[in-house]
């Protein structure tokens, strides 16, 4: 028998009123036992706002959606797309319809590739993610879920934004704290703030934010300027990346199109930014100053059209510390801070799914595992991931290949993950101090 929840009183926002007469608050979509067991309902229901109610309905045939959260309970991935198509189906309509998948542990790999899929179709939006492997562990994350998704829940971008025909990647955003973010991106992109500061630790996702700022200022060239790879310390060098340079401007050059023209009025996005020092920070006075430059060896300066967004891990502290505060100021930023990925626990479920997913269809003689245990799932969100999604998804290599190699079963057990985290996320190193902590 299923165990009963505390009743949570509490509003939901987006549907702070009461459903209509006969209708359900949640439709939960099940099979087997979970679909004929009065105990389901009576758990989930236990944890809805007051006078709320739960309707169980199977997860085959005619699929009708009328209630404002939809719950697929358990299912197999491969049954989610009719239930998911009914709820993109009601969102067109204007309704606020949000669809709740609670998977197990041993379900990982296969929402993986169902997240894959429907990204890659353009399919993916108003959902939430929950991770537990029995009806009563469901019923308590549920209160946390019934909030009403406004946002997408993928932005895909180029491997390689600034080539032609490359591959794309799916960065997955299921947590109110990036869909949050991302309206507040989309609100600098649409009234004209052209200069913001992406702040977030390493690996949190701040390449794949800027790219949705331009995606939205729907404008000119995606231009990625990563300051550790280039030659700070020379100044020629760095004016010539930036503004361009005219030929015969030093001994052997050419003419050069610099990030600045090249982006013509989309993004220059300055990566690592805490190399903003010195001849870096010299050459981009005068552009931040008055909205201008001059290419190296030019005798006219040309005016900037481009938005110019800036990006660290470096906490905000550490980058006041490390500049003239008078050169600092110049930069005039609006901050926008990536959360944390230990502080999004649905993200972290959609890097885990889908990592698997990838790394499962790459396997030839090797067994791929489907899942994690529940301590290992349970080491995952104990973790502080300094290093966010680059290092879980280091972290999951690494467990992933320590149990397939070696044949140890379908689930990947607390010891490998926890072996993964020693390697790639110790708990204590010297660089976490100076990383952001949004």
């Amino acid at each position: 028998m299923l165990g009963i929840g505390k009743t949570v009183k509490r509003e939901t926002e987006g549907f702070a009123g009461k459903t209509s007469a006969g209708a359900s608050f949640v439709k939960v979509f099940a099979s087997g036992g979970l679909l004929s067991d009065p105990a389901t309902r009576i758990a989930l229901e236990r944890q809805l706002p007051e006078s709320q109610n739960v309707e169980v309905a199977a997860a085959a045939g005619s699929i009708r959606i009328d209630a404002p959260f939809v719950l697929a309970l358990h299912l197999e991935p491969s049954q989610l797309d009719a239930i998911a198509d009914a709820v993109l189906v009601q969102r067109a309509a204007g309704h606020k319809t949000t669809l709740i998948v609670a998977i197990s542990t041993t379900q990982l790999a296969a929402l993986g590739r169902w997240l894959d899929a429907r990204a890659n179709a353009g399919k993916l939006s108003g959902t939430r993610l929950i991770l537990a492997n029995s009806v009563e562990a469901v019923a308590q994350h549920l209160p946390d879920r019934l909030t009403a998704v406004t946002e997408d829940n993928v932005i895909r971008m180029p491997v390689s934004p600034e080539i032609e025909n490359t591959a794309y990647k799916n960065f997955f955003t299921f947590s109110p704290q990036l869909h949050k973010l991302a309206a507040r991106i989309r609100g600098f992109a649409e009234n004209g703030v052209t200069r913001a500061y992406l702040l977030g630790g390493p690996g949190s996702g701040k390449t794949s934010f800027a790219y949705y700022y331009w995606l939205v200022r729907n404008k000119g060239r995606f231009v990625s300027v990563n300051l550790a790879a280039e030659a700070t310390g020379d100044k020629a060098a760095i004016k010539s990346l930036l503004c361009g340079d005219v030929s015969g401007a030093f001994p052997g050059a050419g003419a050069r199109t610099g990030s600045f023209l090249h982006a013509r009025d989309g993004v220059c996005f300055i990566d690592e930014a805490h190399g903003v020092t010195g001849p870096v920070m010299e050459v981009l006075m005068e552009a931040l100053d008055n909205g201008q430059y001059l290419p190296y060896g030019a005798s006219a300066k040309q005016p900037i059209h481009c938005a110019i967004l800036f990006a660290s891990n470096r906490s905000w502290e550490t980058l006041q510390n490390s500049v003239n505060l008078d050169e600092f100021t110049r930069m005039g930023a609006a901050i926008l801070e990536v959360p944390e990925l230990h502080k999004r626990e649905e993200d972290m479920i959609a890097v885990i799914a889908t990592t698997l997913a990838r790394l499962g269809a790459k396997c030839g003689s090797w067994k791929a595992p489907l899942g994690l245990t529940e301590g290992g799932w349970k080491a995952i969100r104990d973790c502080r991931w300094h290093g966010n999604v680059r290092s879980l998804t280091r972290v999951l290599e690494a467990a992933f290949v320590d149990t397939a190699s070696v044949g140890a079963g379908e689930l990947i057990q607390a010891e490998e993950v926890e072996h993964g985290i020693a390697l790639w996320e110790p708990k204590t190193h010297h660089s976490h101090k100076i990383y952001a902590a949004a």
